[in-house]
């Protein structure tokens, strides 16, 4: 069996969970405040990281399915894949239209939306094929870039005279209202979508390191979220913020420094680029490996092919345009609470249970 390094794990975590969420203002909905939802909801996202990981302590080296058939039985353990194999399914489609109209809008504004996303899915394909470890190196590759190209975006709008740190003031103006209100929304998303890496864990050669490269991956890629918040308020304001398609490509249009560095809105192509393809091929190898074992099969490269190629219709068929995408994303999110959080609490429990009688 193909294996990852936690080094690897480290890079798959941290590209995921930045993936496409650098590009927007999580927690916009508490205005200047957004700041102070990203931080306790990463806070509330360590019960959810300590039941994620929890669960391979128990079962180190067996996957998913094979968890779900010792702890619940098959009868039951084949409902619950299916749900959550159509979990990441629909995850995959949200994430693929996402990164594919945002490059079309662009990047690549006269080429159809459809050819844009076959472009994509043929490499995406090719990479999946090759496993689990490939996906891992070629994240640990662009993985250093892409920590250069935030932070150098960041600095350099920090530094451009359009940063006004009195848009993040007052603190808590209006209250802990609009801060509660989103809170729900940002523990969906993204850290919620790390249940994702429930079908991941077993390829991990060192078992032992993966709650605490999980929690230093969160971590760092939560400070990256919590950087490009600040940046964001205290660049446009928070109203325009809210009102902002791509907050980055804004910020980044900002940016004139010595009349050398304008127009940068190419490092905000390449962080969608980057960050969109990895967490649409994480979520949809979690779908074919899930879909794999459901139907009892042992090589997952058919159903990567027969999906990847449905992948763009699929997408397409699914969401109107980028707004629909984006409303069914944030609204809809904290609606999938039993996938996320009850089910793998459910699961822990029974573990627990049953290992206990065993003793």
């Amino acid at each position: 069996m193909r294996q990852i390094s936690n080094i690897q794990l480290f890079a798959l975590i941290v590209t995921f969970e930045i993936g496409s969420t650098t590009l927007f203002a999580l927690g916009v909905g508490a205005k200047r405040d957004a700041w102070i939802v990203v931080l306790v909801s990463f806070v509330l996202s360590f019960i959810l990281l300590w039941v994620y990981t929890e669960i391979p302590k128990h079962y180190p080296k067996q996957n998913f399915s094979e968890i779900l058939n010792d702890c619940l039985g098959v009868i039951l353990a084949k409902p619950l894949l299916f749900m959550y194999s159509m979990y990441f399914l629909g995850q995959s489609t949200h994430n693929f239209y996402e990164f594919g109209a945002l490059i079309q809008m662009t990047a690549l504004p006269r080429t159809p939306l459809l050819v844009t996303l076959y472009l994509f899915i043929v490499v995406m394909v090719y990479i999946l094929h090759k496993g689990i470890e490939v996906l891992g190196r070629s994240i640990e590759i662009f993985l250093p870039y892409l920590f250069f190209i935030l932070l150098a975006a960041y600095f350099m709008n920090m530094i451009s005279g359009e940063f006004e740190i009195t848009n993040l003031l007052p603190i808590l103006g209006e209250g802990y209202q609009p801060v509660l209100k989103e809170i729900p929304k940002v523990v969906a998303f993204p850290f919620g979508e790390m249940v994702v890496f429930l079908v991941i864990w077993h390829y991990v050669n060192k078992q032992k390191g993966i709650r605490k490269t999980t929690y230093i991956a969160v971590t760092v890629s939560t400070f990256l979220l919590l950087i490009a918040n600040i940046v964001f308020i205290a660049v446009l304001g928070a109203e325009l913020t809210a009102s902002s398609e791509i907050p980055l490509l804004e910020t980044m249009l900002s940016v004139h420094i010595a009349m050398i560095f304008t127009n940068l809105d190419i490092i905000g192509v390449f962080i969608m680029f980057i960050g969109g393809f990895y967490k649409t091929a994480i979520h949809f190898y979690g779908f074919a490996l899930a879909f794999t074992w459901l139907i009892n099969k042992s090589n997952a490269k058919w159903v990567i092919t027969i999906f990847g190629l449905a992948l763009p219709f699929l997408s397409i068929l699914r969401f109107e345009n980028l707004d629909v995408q984006r409303w069914k994303g944030m609204e809809g999110g904290i609606y999938n609470i039993w996938i996320y959080a009850l089910l793998p609490l459910l699961i822990l429990l029974i573990i627990k249970v049953k290992q206990k009688h065993r003793k």
